[in-house]
């Protein structure tokens, strides 16, 4: 499995860290973990190639998390893309009114014209594919909010989208490869709906993950150690994510 770190800044807009999109290479398929503003040039950037995702999970409606889903719709219906093979789109609750919302707003060119579109609203059972495996849990953030645990390849990824501390996502996360947690702020500044590095290190400690992945990144951490604050709570391996990082999974 690999996994590319497409965007790991927040909704403020960063010179140096895009919109949150992670993606994933499980075996054949490319799968993406939200599309904030940005992620397709992001993506072509780290070459990741947008025009062959299978599927799209989205985990919850804030703009920094969906912006770049109405172009990728639009892109695909454009001739040049060429796409006639289908695309999944996964998500909470209220995705299937979210994509009706943005063809109102846009129009036809979302509808698509040479491919087909799934649209599918996750509940808690987990969603399989030919080679992988996808599990979700709720987040502490807005509602709905989801995180994503996925299998492929004998590895294990788990992405939290935006969360406070969570049991849910400790459980979900349970001996996984690589846990990849938003880190917004540093532990000076706490803010509901999301985690802090003592946070997430408690949460990454109590799971048993092998690698853990700080992301979802706010400026004012700049002028924060947040690796070092993670470290106080945490002794695992721990990075702090940069777009166009790529993270190679063994299986077991």
């Amino acid at each position: 499995m690999k996994v590319t770190v497409v965007g790991s800044g927040c909704g403020i807009p960063n010179p140096k860290r895009g919109s949150p999109c992670i993606a994933v290479r499980g075996g054949k398929e490319l799968f993406a973990f939200d599309l904030g503003p940005g992620a397709l040039r992001a993506m072509g950037t780290a070459g990741v190639a947008w025009a062959e995702l299978d599927a799209v999970f989205i985990t919850h409606f804030h703009t920094d998390h969906i912006g770049d889903l109405a172009p990728l719709l639009f892109a695909y219906n454009i001739p040049d893309t060429n796409r006639e093979f289908p695309l999944r789109l996964c998500g909470p609750p209220g995705i299937e009114k979210l994509y009706e919302n943005l063809v109102a707003a846009y129009g036809e060119w979302l509808v698509p014209k040479r491919y087909e579109l799934f649209i599918e609203e996750l509940a808690d059972a987990p969603l399989e594919g030919a080679a992988w495996r996808l599990e979700i849990a709720p987040a502490e953030h807005s509602r709905p909010a989801y995180a994503y645990r996925f299998e492929a390849d004998g590895a294990s990824m788990v992405y939290s989208g935006d969360t406070d501390y969570s049991e849910s996502i400790v459980s979900l996360a349970s001996g996984c490869d690589l846990l990849i947690l938003e880190c917004s702020y540093p532990n000076e500044i706490e803010i509901a709906g999301h985690l802090i590095p003592r946070k997430a290190a408690d949460m990454a400690r109590r799971t048993g993950c092998k690698k853990l992945v700080l992301t979802h990144i706010y400026p004012v951490c700049a002028d924060y150690d947040l690796i070092a604050e993670c470290k106080e709570t945490y002794n695992g391996d721990v990075v702090l994510a940069e777009d166009g990082m790529e993270i190679e999974l063994a299986a077991l």
